[in-house]
């Protein structure tokens, strides 16, 4: 059995890496292609996951075919091309960290999977079947997505799809806007960029614009990424905000999306998509958010996953934050301790190696109040900033 099976593009991405002694951009093949990057993410945090696609029978095809099992991904719904080769991509990235992307795909072995070349048998063995738009570009490749689509929901497999729009690769916008109504149609489980909300819709209000796709969809969650700014979850009649995890060490965003939709999609395969509550939906952001900042921090994405254990301590570490607080007077310090019973979890005072329960107004009592202490909260939300400021000694 798979955990998650995935159909569309593998490809080589050439990413900048610096300059040759003359002053030529040099640029390092690495593994891509949205799909794949998906469930080289899942497969880091030790999920089954299979990709079914089409790659040429060269030397880029043949890494790819390697690679992919290296992390751990199943090829057996791989196929190999003699008469096509694979598809390249030339990612810039620009002044503001966003990128811009060339492609060598006419023709390109991705597009040419037929639907007698798609694999029955990981389609019913999956838990998950995930998709994109690019493989709706062109035949065959289209109508071997629709097939396993049909294939995917007459087994009743939930259905994720993420649209990954490259302009580039479309005839025409309207044909383009086609192809992701019809994946938005089809899908359980839909990530979306702000941009391609707003490309799709028209509609610059990322409510309205969900508003607008949830009449066409029967999407049960819809999640909007939003760069820099974070994400949002559409539940149901639930809005739920994920905040950012911003790194100053951010060189590629190339995967960030797609490790976001697989850390979205490790929550549904541990939790379900029954009846999630608002907490629950936050936990997913937060998880997804992490795992999406930490792999901007590298090149590539197949082979630049974060595992479990890098995430939970980004994630511990956003959550333990240190305010310096002043606590200057008898009442000062009762109003302190009412406070600080308001928040969650543990609240702690710091003053050279004492550490007291910031709940606690005999223990604060026994410290030296005339400088200013540490206050640790070990599960921070936004929610308690007003609260801080009024004892903040900065």
């Amino acid at each position: 059995m798979y955990d998650v099976a995935a159909l569309g593009e593998l490809l080589i991405d050439f990413i900048q890496n610096g300059s040759s002694p003359v002053g030529n951009p040099v640029y390092e093949a690495n593994p891509g292609g949205a799909p794949c990057n998906v469930l080289a993410m899942l497969a880091r945090l030790g999920y089954q996951t299979a990709f079914i696609g089409k790659v040429g029978e060269d030397s880029f095809g043949r890494m790819l075919g390697k690679t992919i099992q290296e992390m751990g991904i199943s090829p057996k719904g791989l196929v190999y091309d003699r008469n096509v080769n694979t598809t390249l991509a030339f990612v810039h990235t620009l002044a503001d960290g966003d990128r811009d992307f060339s492609f060598y795909r006419d023709p390109g072995a991705d597009k040419m999977l037929t639907a007698q070349e798609v694999s029955k048998e990981l389609i019913g063995q999956c838990r998950i079947f995930h998709f994109g738009s690019l493989s709706l570009t062109d035949e065959p490749a289209e109508s071997a997505t629709k097939s396993a689509l049909a294939l995917a929901k007459e087994a009743g497999k939930l259905i994720s799809f993420d649209p990954n729009y490259r302009e580039p690769l479309w005839k025409k916008e309207e044909q383009a806007k086609a192809a992701v109504w019809y994946g938005i149609g089809q899908c359980d489980i839909l990530k979306i960029a702000d941009n391609e909300i707003k490309w799709l819709t028209g509609l610059k209000s990322y409510d309205e614009g969900v508003q607008a796709i949830q009449q066409r969809s029967g999407a049960r969650l819809i999640l909007v990424t939003l760069g820099s700014q974070g994400s949002i979850a559409y539940y149901g009649d639930k809005k739920v905000f994920g905040k950012p995890f911003l790194s100053d060490q951010t060189i590629d965003t190339t995967g960030a999306g797609d490790t976001f939709c697989a850390g979205v999609l490790h929550y549904v395969l541990e939790h379900g998509l029954d009846q999630l509550q608002e907490k629950e939906l936050e936990e997913m952001l937060v998880f997804a958010n992490a795992a999406a900042s930490i792999v901007t921090t590298r090149k590539g994405a197949i082979r630049s996953m974060p595992g479990r254990e890098e995430i939970e301590k980004l994630i511990a570490g956003s959550r333990n934050q240190t305010f310096s607080v002043a606590l200057s007077s008898v009442d000062k310090v009762k109003e302190f301790v009412n406070d600080m019973r308001m928040i969650d979890g543990d609240v702690l005072l710091l003053a050279g190696k004492y550490v007291i329960d910031a709940k606690s107004i005999m223990g604060i009592f026994s410290l030296d109040l005339s400088h200013p202490l540490q206050l640790q909260i070990e599960e921070w939300k936004e929610e308690y900033d007003p609260i801080i400021k009024k004892y903040s000694n900065s």
